[in-house]
């Protein structure tokens, strides 16, 4: 389904379900020691845990708009939100700039994991079968970058791409 969407004559329809910070700052909980091995789970409490704005990483990482200075090894992420209903239509997928390995839960499913580094935002399909993770009302999104040499950056984000209605006439 995808790869069809972008076949008709005009793109896809994009809309920021959970926006990334490339815009505007979005708030996240987050840590740089090790948590529990449940810390990806809803239900799981980081009242300990820092609050800062996104993205997280160190200045001059190549395509990176850095809000917390992140220059560790790890970062673990946390962020809340809500939806009114699962979207009817289209697909959901991850918006996500990293540098280095990344891993995104969403509701304590592994939704994403991603090696290497990107130099910019790209928008990505879920892992197959990870969309029932996705739920009407409270939500969490959860990630985990790992920094091994260079620069570093982590941003996530979730994004709801549509088709465009048919054009009107012949």
């Amino acid at each position: 389904r995808q790869r069809q969407m972008c076949i008709r004559d005009r793109p896809p329809i994009v809309t920021p379900l959970v926006p990334t910070s490339r815009n505007e700052p979005q708030t996240w909980q987050y840590t740089t020691d090790a948590p529990d091995t449940d810390w990806m789970q809803p239900e799981f409490d980081a009242g300990a845990w820092q609050t800062g704005p996104g993205g997280f990483g160190t200045e001059g990482t190549p395509g990176a708009k850095v809000s917390t200075e992140w220059n560790t090894s790890d970062i673990w992420l946390r962020r809340s939100f809500d939806l009114e209903g699962v979207p009817a239509e289209g697909e959901v997928q991850l918006e996500i700039h990293h540098d280095e390995d990344a891993e995104v839960y969403l509701n304590g499913k592994l939704v994403g994991s991603f090696k290497g580094y990107q130099s910019g935002y790209r928008v990505l399909p879920l892992n197959p079968g990870t969309l029932d993770a996705l739920r009407a009302g409270a939500n969490t999104l959860a990630v985990r970058c790992r920094q091994t040499r260079g620069g570093q950056y982590i941003d996530v984000g979730l994004t709801l791409l549509k088709e465009p209605e048919p054009s009107e006439g012949p």
